[in-house]
């Protein structure tokens, strides 16, 4: 590769990752070449990156940048699972689907907000419920409080209907 080109990569390597929110790095060696494309499919209708990189190229294009930590990831056959949205989680979750049908995706580590991840944490980082899920849970949650409310306040009313129709009822059997 002439250095015009190594430079072109780094290049678009670093713009990939200063639009990251998170990136995770694995070893592929093994992984039939078949299943790029579908991998491939689903991170871009996620809006998620999957670049496989050189690694003397990616440790040049990670030089101070948030992902400097990276580097010691960068050997053996890599590729980078970025995502470039809000919802983290993402990624890894893709990475999780693949990995469960090819057992050759070795995750060797990631990045996350500045902060490395270990194997252990990318796999915590798939199980994590994403940014919607998250979102409906506190959604249903702040809608139960007047929820509750309102059935409460309509309990008392019921309540004193049921005494009067009770009463009515025992003033009838009476008569």
């Amino acid at each position: 590769m002439e250095r015009v080109r190594k430079e072109q990569v780094v290049a678009e390597i670093r713009q990939i990752l200063s639009r990251a929110s998170s990136c995770i790095a694995v070893d592929f060696s093994g992984v039939p070449m078949t299943t790029f494309t579908p991998i491939r499919k689903e991170c871009a209708k996620n809006e998620v990156k999957f670049v496989v990189v050189k690694n003397t190229l990616a440790k040049i294009a990670v030089k101070e940048t948030a992902y400097a930590d990276m580097a010691k990831f960068f050997k053996g056959m890599t590729a980078l699972i970025v995502t470039t949205r809000d919802d983290q989680t993402v990624g890894a979750k893709i990475l999780k689907k693949f990995a469960e049908k090819e057992k050759a995706f070795v995750v060797k580590g990631g990045v996350l907000e500045g902060k490395i991840l270990s194997p252990a944490d990318v796999k915590m980082l798939s199980e994590m419920p994403g940014k919607p899920e998250l979102q409906a849970k506190l959604l249903g949650t702040l809608q139960a409080v007047p929820q509750k409310f309102v059935c409460l306040l309509a309990a008392v009313p019921q309540s004193f209907l049921r005494v009067l129709a009770a009463y009515r009822d025992k003033k009838e059997q009476g008569n």
